[in-house]
């Protein structure tokens, strides 16, 4: 009988423990998936902070590349009609040579592409005079003159008069990496006078990657960046400059204008290695010494156009 009850209790208590351990082993499981829960919200909670929180490219970018974001300052002379008018103007440029030249957009130094050309005024002309170029917090600025453009590309390159006592900071866009649709891209440019010049950057993404009329990355919304900004990925290598596309002459006529032709028309991204390719050509005509070509005015009417004006 002693056995027996003896035989029960060990029964008894080897199910206690059993229960004992089944209850540790679900608590404890039950603690894990408590931690991993956590785990996978804290994860969950971080990207969304991270989303809607501060990207840091900006102040990297922002800090790296900023000293080489310079502000051209110049007086455009416009001619047209037999009377001349000068404009003070202020546009932004990158330093592209520790020597000091300067790549900005040749519409904005006020060339024309043959295009323009058509919808101009007969006898316009635009030319840039009194060139200086601001560096970092300089409001004065040194002097610079116009030594080559590319109408085509819409680029054109000044270059500072005075050596400088020490390189200046430049961008190097023969270091530069190409991009792909979909990828986040960054702008860099200074801000007017008015926001003391400060330096300011933009994000956008690629929407498409074009071939004609040359390989260009199209933007997916409207840039917010002006025309000669250098673009960086966000690892801050350079991927290009902003520059301004327009159809031939041919294919706007063909069109009825700019209006009909105006889909997808506007600021686009020319790639780094076709701007490294452009600044060799600039460079080449510098160290030429050849003045470079005002800009073409628009043709003036010719003797059929002018007998049907009387």
């Amino acid at each position: 009988m002693a056995v027996l009850f003896h035989s029960f209790d060990i029964r008894t208590r080897a199910r206690a423990i059993g229960r004992d351990l089944e209850s540790l082993m679900l608590g404890s499981l039950n603690s894990v998936r408590t931690l991993l829960a956590t785990f996978v919200m804290t994860v969950a909670l971080g990207a969304a902070a991270a989303k809607a929180g501060v990207d840091p490219v900006f102040t990297k970018l922002t800090e790296a590349k900023s000293p080489a974001i310079v502000t051209i300052k110049f007086v455009l002379k416009i001619s047209m009609g037999g009377s001349d008018e000068e404009r003070e103007t202020e546009i932004a440029g990158v330093m592209i040579d520790e020597g000091g030249m300067v790549m900005a957009s040749n519409l904005q130094l006020g060339g024309v592409s043959e295009a323009m050309r058509s919808f101009m005024s007969q006898g316009m002309s635009m030319t840039p005079k009194d060139i200086k170029v601001l560096v970092g917090e300089d409001t004065e600025g040194v002097e610079a003159k116009l030594v080559a453009r590319d109408s085509e590309l819409d680029l054109a390159w000044v270059q500072i008069s005075k050596k400088p006592e020490k390189p200046y900071a430049s961008i190097d866009f023969s270091a530069g990496t190409k991009a792909v649709q979909g990828q986040t891209l960054y702008s860099l440019e200074r801000l007017g006078k008015f926001f003391d010049r400060t330096p300011t950057v933009n994000s956008f993404e690629v929407g498409a990657i074009v071939s004609k009329p040359r390989k260009l990355f199209v933007p997916s919304e409207r840039l917010g960046a002006g025309l000669g900004t250098p673009i960086f990925s966000s690892d801050m290598t350079v991927i290009g400059v902003t520059v301004l596309q327009l159809p031939s002459k041919e294919e706007l006529e063909a069109e009825q204008g700019m209006m009909g032709a105006s889909r997808g028309v506007g600021e686009v991204i020319l790639p780094c290695e076709d701007v490294a390719s452009a600044i060799k050509k600039a460079k080449e005509a510098a160290a030429s010494g050849k003045p470079v070509d005002e800009p073409v005015a628009a043709p003036a009417a010719n003797a059929e156009d002018k007998k049907e004006e009387k």
